[in-house]
This record gives structure tokens, sequence and C-alpha cells, in this order.
């Protein structure tokens, strides 16, 4: 259902660009209500087969804000330090320096925009999906690890329309960087999950960090004219993902059959 509703949805794009037709609605409106496919299909199927109690429950765990402040702030900053710590090798191997300044109103706007993205750039529309519902299902019958590893690769080929589509911000990325980076993405999405109580807010935040960061951070290849920065970003994250795994016993693979 969640592949079927949104691939429906964002087909009219995908058709227009192969065309190339103008459509009467903008293409943000198809992408946006795309992306509610997971939360829409994970509260519905919940409601339909555990019924009304379970679905508020797991409304309520958007809810769960009464966690340790270390958490918001590796939900918010960490994918910041991440990003700047990559642009910064691609600065000294004599790559472009991003335009950052002026440090005015651009900045203050970056807090609109998370706001923005977290309510309908994906965070919102995703993560009931992902991590409310499918993330518990893979960690009943796998361990946590090879659930987040599992769910990496669902989470990516759910995307792939999106690649074929100019209005979306995955149209200028590498498919193959992206996938390299979404499942160590997932496995550190998981540590912020547990750690946090299961909070999917805290999930969402972390979520709507990374797609922020990487637009007022410019690491595309379309900012940076090279692909050298998200390769930094994705190695970067795997390497936080194995030290993740490597310290949290939790995530052992003992159990994974």
């Amino acid at each position: 259902m969640t592949f079927g509703s949104a691939w429906l949805i964002w087909l009219p794009l995908l058709v227009a660009e192969y065309l190339r037709l103008s459509l009467p609605v903008s293409s943000v409106v198809f992408i946006t209500s795309g992306s509610f496919a997971p939360s829409i299909t994970a509260l519905f199927l919940t409601w339909r087969y555990a019924g009304g109690t379970e679905m508020r429950q797991l409304l309520c765990r958007a809810l769960v804000w009464r966690v340790s402040p270390l958490w918001y702030v590796i939900a918010i900053v960490g994918p910041a330090l991440v990003i700047l710590l990559a642009m910064g090798g691609h600065i000294l191997l004599g790559g472009r320096v991003p335009n950052y300044v002026p440090f005015g109103v651009r900045w203050l706007l970056v807090a609109v925009n998370f706001i923005l993205v977290l309510l309908i750039g994906g965070p919102l529309g995703e993560e009931f999906g992902w991590r409310g519902v499918l993330l518990p299902a893979l960690e009943a019958r796998f361990s946590k690890l090879w659930g987040s590893v599992i769910l990496g690769i669902i989470w990516t080929v759910w995307h792939l329309p999106l690649f074929f589509i100019s209005a979306s911000a995955q149209h200028s990325l590498p498919f193959w960087l992206f996938a390299l980076l979404t499942i160590p993405l997932c496995i550190l999405i998981t540590w912020v999950y547990h750690g946090s109580g299961e909070s999917i807010l805290l999930v969402m935040i972390f979520h709507a960090s990374v797609n922020t960061w990487s637009g007022a951070l410019k690491i595309s290849p379309e900012e940076t004219g090279s692909i050298r920065p998200l390769i930094f970003v994705v190695l970067l994250t795997w390497v936080t993902a194995l030290l993740v795994v490597g310290g949290r016993k939790k995530f052992s693979i003992s159990n994974c059959c």
C-alpha cells in the first residue's frame, strides 16, 4: 500500500517528465502528497487490524518529548556536524568553498524551513510508517541491526521514482550514493529511536535535521560542482554508524535468525 499509493501519486510527474508536459498543479503538491503514504498507511492498518486504542498509542509516540537533552543535540546538531566535516575535507582537497554568507536573515530562515520540512518535507508523512510500525515489526523477527539494514533498503527503493522527477530533492543525487547513505542513516535513526524511549518525535526531528541541513549547508552536487562532499558524508555516516553498532550491545546480530 505504501509503495503503490506513493508511486501512483508520483506517476503523473513521471509521465509529464517523459512527455515534457506541464501539469496544472505544482509538482510540489504531488511530491508532498506521495510522501505521506507511509504514515497514512501505517495509521490506517493499525486502526483496521489492531484497533483505535493502538492507533492512538502510535500517535501519542509523536508526543514523547521528555527525553535527555543529549538526544535533541544529537538529532539537531549531529547531521550538521557531519556535513560540515565533509565540506571541510572537500575544501582541504581544493574544492569550492560554498557561499555561506551573509549570516543574516538567510540563517534565521533555516529555523522556519526546519519546521516546514518537519511538517511537509518527509518526517511527519513517513515516520509513523517507517519507525512507528515497520521497524518494530522487523525487529520482532530480526535483530535491531538487521532490521535497520532491511528498512534502509526498503526506504531507498521507495524513493526511486523521485530520482526521475526534476522538481524533487533527490533528482540531482546519484542513486547509488543515496542508497549507501540511507542504510547507515537508518542504523543511526534506530539508535535515536530506542535511546529516546521510542520517541517518534525525536526520529522526526532527526529526519528533518538531515533534510534541512543538507540544503542549508549546500552539500548537493549542484551546489558544490562535485560529488566528493557527498561521498565524504556517506563515509562519515558509515563510520558513525559502525561506532554506534560497536558500542551498543543491543545491536548484536546474534538473534538475527
